[in-house]
Parts: structure tokens; C-alpha cells; sequence
């Protein structure tokens, strides 16, 4: 009898094994679609990631910040007397960062973050008033963390200011710059086009043609 006994137990046990792993098996396989499906998701997404231009910071000229500025009065005579030496050799230089809002619909279930997406490339060009003002691409690549539905892109910006209004007088070019940066700026004269590249766990993305970023929508 106890032979018997222990035989049984032991078929019980290989049934029992058998079921476990065909069990296993399958739940790991259910994991690997969900994961496949779920990556597969945010692939797609990568292509809907819209920007938007959000604003501009740390505005100056000739390292004179025009941030706390919203008029020329604004500027004191020794700011003057720098500006007024650079534009007479016609290099009055301007520094700012534009700041992109980026859409990320990857976010909202935390992808991006999964899928260690990134912005490897940002070839731009910008625009003031529809003139063509000076290109560029970003230094390093900017890692979509996928914690926020709207993520932030930076853009530091060099410009001569002589490229947005030629033949023009100081009072003009600093119009420009308070307009631009100062304390009541705005950003509706200012268009981005840019190239996005996406990096993911399969290689680069390139977006299929130049986006026109604007700072009404998100496009």
C-alpha cells in the first residue's frame, strides 16, 4: 500500500508541474503581448508628440538683461553708452531661450519613461515676423522623462539683432529686444521650424517633414 501511495503522489506532483509551467508559460506570455502591445502604443504616439513656443527668458543684449525693462527710459545711461559703442560697429548681439512646451501623450501612462524616449535631434530654424533669422539644433539630446503631459524643451538663441531690422536706429533694435524679452514680452512674431528625431529602444524616428511651431497652438 504504501508503494501504491507514493507512486500516486508522485504522478500527482509531474500533473501538477505540468500545470504550473503551462501555467507560467502562459501568464508570461500574456505579459510579453500586454508589454509588446503597450510599447507598440507608444511608437505611435512618438509621431503625435506636439510643441508649442511657451515663452521667452533671460532676454539680453550685450549681456544687458532687458528682462526688468518694458520701455528706454529703462535703461541707464552706462547701459546706453555700451549699446551705443556695440551698434556702431553694427554687433548688437542678443541672448535668450525660447522655451518650447512639448505634448507628450506618452506621459499619461508613463511609456516615454519605459521606452527611455529622447529628443537626439531638434534642427531649427527661426522666423521673426516671417524672416528667416538664424538656424541651429540642440546640444545634447533632451530626455523625455514621461512624468508630465507637457514637457519642457529649452532653445539657447544668438542672434545679431541688425538680422531682424536692417538700416534701422537703436530706439528700433532695443523696440525689438523689450518687445521680444522685456517685461511685457510677447511671442506672437516669432515662428520655430523644426525637425524633431526621436530616439527609442529601436533607433531614431524622423519626423517626416519640418512642424511650424507657433505660440497660439499646439501642432
Amino acid at each position: 500500500m504504501k508503494k501504491i501511495y507514493i507512486k500516486s503522489l508522485s504522478k500527482i506532483n509531474k500533473i501538477n508541474f505540468g500545470i504550473l509551467s503551462k501555467t507560467l508559460v502562459g501568464s508570461f506570455l500574456i505579459i510579453a503581448i500586454i508589454t509588446s502591445c503597450s510599447a507598440l502604443k507608444s511608437l505611435e504616439n512618438i509621431m503625435k508628440l506636439k510643441f508649442k513656443i511657451n515663452s521667452v527668458s533671460n532676454f539680453e543684449v550685450q549681456d544687458i538683461s532687458v528682462q526688468d525693462k518694458a520701455q528706454l527710459a529703462d535703461f541707464s545711461s552706462t547701459d546706453i553708452l555700451k549699446l551705443l559703442q556695440a551698434f556702431s560697429s553694427q554687433k548688437l548681439f542678443a541672448t535668450f531661450i525660447l522655451n518650447i512646451d512639448v505634448q507628450n501623450p506618452n506621459a499619461r501612462d508613463g511609456s516615454s519613461n519605459n521606452l527611455n524616449l529622447e529628443i537626439v535631434s531638434f534642427p531649427w530654424e527661426l522666423f521673426f515676423n516671417g524672416k528667416n533669422l538664424i538656424s541651429g539644433n540642440i546640444q545634447e539630446p533632451i530626455k523625455l522623462v514621461g512624468t508630465n503631459y507637457n514637457e519642457k524643451l529649452k532653445i539657447k538663441i544668438t542672434l545679431n539683432l541688425f538680422d531682424i531690422l536692417n538700416n534701422s536706429n537703436i530706439n528700433e533694435l532695443l523696440k525689438v529686444a523689450l518687445n521680444l524679452g522685456g517685461r511685457n514680452a510677447s511671442t506672437n512674431k516669432l515662428s520655430l521650424f523644426a525637425e524633431p528625431v526621436i530616439g527609442t529602444f529601436i533607433g531614431n524616428i524622423s519626423y517626416p517633414e519640418k512642424i511650424k511651431i507657433v505660440d497660439y497652438e499646439f501642432r
